[in-house]
């Protein structure tokens, strides 16, 4: 429950920093990316479509993602995005321990991590 929540708000925060954020849109523009977000078994499961000026978010899984970030199951992924906040090194230690698997393109896993300065309240403005 706690990372569907987490998901769903990260849903909000990415559509309002497209609207607000001149910062953010000038990292939207000439992409078109779909970053999946779920777990081992696909429930939970949220995805994210970032197109210039723009960012969909929806529940559930899309047929065509760009690049899919799967956690072992819905408590791991908070905890590591919990962690991640004060330990960078929280997915990489979830990826070599198996717990965190990459499907797709890894570089726009990279290019999502550059977003990581707008997305934190008080972040970049």
């Amino acid at each position: 429950m706690k990372f569907a929540l987490v998901l769903l708000v990260l849903g909000w925060r990415l559509r309002w920093l497209a609207w607000r954020n001149e910062g953010f849109r000038k990292q939207l523009e000439n992409r078109d990316v779909v970053m999946q977000w779920r777990t081992f078994s696909g429930k939970p499961a949220r995805w994210f479509h970032f197109t210039p000026g723009k960012v969909v978010s929806k529940g559930g899984l899309n047929p065509s993602p760009s690049v899919t970030l799967n956690f072992k199951d819905a408590n791991y992924a908070f905890a590591t995005l919990k962690e991640a906040g004060k330990n960078q090194m929280a997915f990489m230690e979830g990826m070599q321990a198996g717990d965190i698997k990459i499907e797709g393109d890894p570089g726009q896993l990279m290019w999502f991590m550059t977003l990581m300065k707008f997305i934190m309240p008080g972040g970049k403005k």
